[in-house]
């Protein structure tokens, strides 16, 4: 049997200059360094925990924290952020044998869903390594951390959807004062069975009569959760897509200069400074009347009088 990859490398241990105890050099645990450096530049945290000094297979247990956040394909859903547990062993020959990946419930993600993202998540990851490793290569070192956060990232809102059960849908605002569906995960209620009920299912089940029903049953509500997760997910692709076609929209009518958040809200300021410039128009000034036009038109008084001066017959 091949010595375990995932172990210190003994022979390779370096004793230090300054008489501190010998340090131990293993690349799977320097890849995974290397790695969470550059999952900070992905992740809104990143944090790594190394079993305690003298443990049997130190520095294993590691267990790392990584926060990814929701992308822009998941804005419809009342989900922030994803935190998940990676945690690595080395009791086993192969990679993908010696991880494990969980997803920490929040108050904004059920234990429910939790579990099932986690779950999938540690399948493809181990799939991952796995294929990796069948593969072959020098480098074998790495946990292909990039990958799984990139994952992750791309696939949220599919993931905050694997459990149709938990998934509740209202009416919210977009960014900019529209309505639009929005959706939030809630618990999902857990039928309670009767011990009456669970002693006749288990007398059925003894008979072995109904055993044929069970399976058709089970396979029919697989096919009916199935169908739900896929109409969830068309709808939320639908829902993200009307959202970023009226925001491109809004932003062709802005390039033309066309204003599409309405009227112009004005400050105290400048409302002040429209009634002054207002004050006193419109406001008689005098308090005599008004002066009186005299008709002016042909045969009028006036237009007698101004033929008069015409003529020099006026009287001075």
């Amino acid at each position: 049997r091949s010595q375990n990859p995932l172990l210190p490398a003994f022979p390779s241990r370096q004793s230090s200059t300054m008489g501190k105890r010998a340090v131990v050099s293993d690349p799977h645990v320097d890849a995974l360094q290397k790695e969470l450096l550059t999952a900070k530049e992905q992740c809104s945290d990143a944090r790594m925990f190394k079993a305690k000094e003298g443990a049997p297979a130190f520095p294993f247990p590691i267990v790392v924290h990584l926060t990814v956040k929701k992308s822009a394909s998941a804005f419809a859903f009342d989900v922030d952020s994803l935190t998940l547990k990676l945690t690595f062993n080395a009791g086993a020959d192969n990679a993908e044998d010696n991880v494990s990946l969980s997803v920490e419930p929040t108050a904004e993600v059920p234990a429910q869903v939790a579990e099932a993202i986690g779950a999938s998540l540690e399948a493809t990851w181990r799939a991952q390594l796995a294929k990796r490793r069948e593969a072959g290569g020098a480098d074998q070192a790495g946990w292909l951390l990039k990958g799984l956060i990139s994952l992750v990232a791309a696939k949220f809102a599919v993931l905050l959807q694997m459990v149709p059960e938990c998934l509740e849908e209202y009416q919210g605002l977009d960014d900019l004062g529209a309505t639009l569906r929005r959706f939030m995960l809630v618990t999902a209620a857990v039928k309670e069975v009767d011990a009456s009920d669970k002693e006749g299912s288990d007398d059925e089940s003894n008979d072995g009569s109904s055993s044929e029903e069970d399976e058709e049953a089970k396979a029919f509500y697989e096919e009916q959760d199935r169908k739900k997760y896929e109409a969830a997910s068309l709808k939320a692709t639908a829902v993200a897509n009307e959202s970023e076609a009226r925001k491109q929209e809004v932003e062709r009518l802005r390039a033309k200069g066309i204003e599409t958040d309405g009227p112009k809200q004005l400050s105290r300021a400048e409302k002040e400074e429209i009634a002054d410039k207002k004050r006193g128009q419109g406001n008689r000034m005098s308090k005599t009347g008004s002066k009186a036009n005299k008709f002016a038109g042909e045969g009028s008084a006036l237009a007698r009088e101004a033929d008069k001066k015409k003529k020099g017959t006026v009287k001075k």
